[in-house]
């Protein structure tokens, strides 16, 4: 295989500038091709874990599947009335051989039978309140029963929404959505029907897993939300759980490596990756399984190095501490197409400014607890003030990657014309699909801080969720759990002991860190999800700056309005004016706690109203910028869609 057949060359974010038309697979780790004639001896979903994001629109787009190439869909994340589009995880199929090389995709004329089974067991969990896996730096604080006036025997029946398992198969079944039989329903309290999603496939038998509406209540009359995560008497309609599917090849079943699915809530920056990422927060743990290699000697500049640097610059348009870090921390904007191709070169000259902006981020490890460096950004101590783990920083492998980076010890592989074609999956060669499937699910969702997240939290980066080498070769596989039902019995509280040990009296239920049962990911995020959503924006403290914030590639904090945008567009004002309006950014959730002349609500009334007004949110989406109007770069990006923060003004309700 030549060097430009391991590179992945789809556009980081879409952006025009060369600098972010980069992304790339390592040559150093490229799987084999097989042999022309190998014969499949087993099959394996991909991608590994997925990501699907519920939305209020019958309107989709396809989850990321190019690492970094996030497009906007025709009309936008939202459609023509206003509604948030879903994204949807689309599986497939591949074969390998007996030593793991990449065969073929398989489709549905190999007698394909996918079966998903998915749950919401968010209520009958223990409330969250902080990691339980960060040690003496940040002990974990014990949680108790959600929902705790409801006895054992009464629980599974109760505060477990499953829909059991759902099966589909064939070509583009289920296209319009309507069959009940692929619909993903439970029940909740034994009076409210839940929708969790449905399944189609596509035209060529691919699985396409829906997301359900994104709709939160609770069973109960007179309960208001109170708390930013923990709500007795509610449920939302998030869920995930295991994918599998059965294969005929040659009229024998093959072996098939299953599959998660994850559905979630939407991500309102959708063309933006956080700066730690689930890939990087997961792959910690590959490396300890011996699935992957940390890196020792060199690096790729396309694959390993320009992301991180790509997102740290990119922060700028969700964050004004971000905005204002690259002054800061004196390295200039690591956006700027001139800085990146200085610093993608392994020149002596250009030794200097590598390691200054190497030591802009922050050190892993818990010594480095400088405010301003990079990133900005509260980590999983937060609840203790002197806390080692106060601050978020890049995981050890990533920073190694910078390391290697900037002492010269990385591929000169920034120029590549022939991948810089690369627009979707299909233009990597084959040996590559299945691991770039997987990394651009991951990589579109935060990595940290868990307090709890975005997505899913802490228990991601631990080995014991997944399968070891000897019992498959494949990265990122969650173990599936045997235990008898959905619950974890865990006795009256949750903490940093039996979270890893389990329960004694229950040895059949095994540990919360280890192998999973559908709805394990999602049980730990907030009930109803909207609250957490809300809560999560920038934080005072008595220092004043830099303001952290939490995960603004997911939740933005400050963002450019799109009113603003139109004046920097405009001709006829002066470039004083124009500027004016570009350096202006405004808070995303604004309005969330209240409109009007006399606002007095609360923290808890904008929890309440975000239960309704989510649907509203901005969306930020890249946009081009002026021409001509010095320090405003080319392309930028904008909040838009944005509806009317009014309650109860008329708005498009499922």
């Amino acid at each position: 295989m030549k060097r430009r057949d391991f590179l992945i060359g789809a556009s980081a974010l879409g952006l025009a500038s060369s600098s972010f038309a980069k992304a790339a697979v390592s040559p150093l780790q490229a799987p084999a091709a097989a042999p022309a004639g190998a014969r499949i001896a087993r099959v394996a979903i991909h991608p590994a874990i997925g990501f699907s994001r519920v939305g209020n629109s019958d309107a989709w787009f396809p989850a990321p599947e190019v690492p970094g190439l996030l497009d906007e869909p025709a009309g936008g994340f939202k459609d023509s009335e206003g509604r948030i589009k879903k994204q949807v995880q689309r599986f497939r199929l591949y074969g390998y051989d007996e030593e793991g090389r990449v065969v073929r995709e398989l489709d549905a004329s190999k007698g394909v039978r996918w079966s998903v089974h998915v749950a919401n067991t968010k209520a009958a969990w223990y409330g969250f309140i902080n990691a339980l896996d960060q040690g003496p730096a940040a002990p974990g604080i014990p949680g108790t029963q959600r929902n705790p006036l409801v006895q054992a025997d009464r629980r599974d029946d109760l505060l477990v929404i499953d829909p059991g398992v759902i099966q589909i198969g064939g070509v583009s079944a289920n296209a319009a959505g309507k069959d009940p039989a692929c619909r993903m329903q439970g029940r909740f309290w034994n009076t409210l029907d839940v929708d969790l999603g449905h399944l189609r496939t596509d035209e060529n038998g691919r699985l396409l897993v829906f997301a359900a509406n994104g709709i939160s209540r609770t069973a109960l009359p007179q309960n208001p939300v109170r708390d930013f995560t923990n709500n007795d008497g509610w449920h939302d309609d998030w869920c995930d759980g295991w994918v599998q599917a059965r294969v005929e090849i040659d009229g024998a079943s093959v072996p098939c490596d299953p599959a998660w699915i994850v559905c979630c809530g939407p991500k309102f920056a959708p063309q933006l990756e956080p700066i730690v990422t689930l890939y990087d927060a997961a792959r910690e743990a590959m490396v300890e399984l011996g699935h992957l290699k940390a890196p020792s000697d060199t690096v790729s500049f396309r694959r390993d190095v320009l992301p991180i640097l790509r997102r740290a610059g990119t922060m700028q348009w969700v964050a004004t501490s971000s905005f204002l870090g690259a002054a800061w921390n004196q390295i200039g904007d690591l956006s700027s197409p001139a800085l990146i191709a200085t610093l993608a070169r392994p020149h002596e000259e250009s030794r200097a400014t590598r390691q200054n902006v190497l030591q802009a981020f922050r050190r892993p490890g818990g010594e480095d607890q400088r405010a301003a460096a990079m990133p900005i950004m509260l980590g999983d101590g937060v609840n203790y003030p002197e806390s080692q783990r106060t601050w978020l920083t890049l995981t050890p492998t990533q920073y190694r990657q910078l390391e290697l980076w900037a002492d010269g010890k990385f591929a000169d592989d920034y120029d590549d014309a022939a991948a810089d074609s690369v627009t979707r999956l299909d233009d990597l060669p084959l040996a590559l699909r299945p691991e770039a499937l997987t990394r651009a699910a991951l990589d579109a969702c935060s990595g940290g801080a868990f307090h709890p997240g975005v997505e899913i939290t802490w228990p991601i980066r631990h080995a014991a969720l997944y399968r070891g080498r000897d019992e498959t070769k494949l990265p990122f596989r969650i173990k599936m759990s045997d235990r008898p039902g959905l619950i974890q019995d865990l006795g009256l509280q949750l903490n940093a002991t039996n979270v890893f040990a389990g329960n004694p009296a229950k040895p059949r239920d095994g540990a919360p860190i280890g192998p999973q049962a559908p709805g394990d990911l999602t049980r730990w995020m907030g009930v109803p999800w909207q609250g957490d959503a809300f809560s999560c924006q920038a934080v005072l403290t008595a220092s004043g700056f830099p303001t952290p914030v939490w995960w603004p590639a997911l939740l933005p904090v400050d963002v450019l309005p799109e009113p603003f945008y139109e004046q920097v567009m405009r001709t006829d004002l002066s470039d004083e004016e124009r500027l004016r309006f570009y350096h202006a950014r405004v808070p995303w959730a604004r309005g969330a706690a209240g409109i009007g002349l006399h606002v007095e609500a609360g923290y808890t009334d904008g929890l309440r109203r975000m239960i309704e007004l989510w649907t509203r949110m901005g969306v930020l989406v890249r946009r081009p910028g002026p021409k001509g109007l010095t320090g405003v770069p080319e392309t930028i990006y904008v909040e838009t869609q944005r509806g009317s923060m009014d309650i109860a003004a008329p708005f498009p309700r499922r």
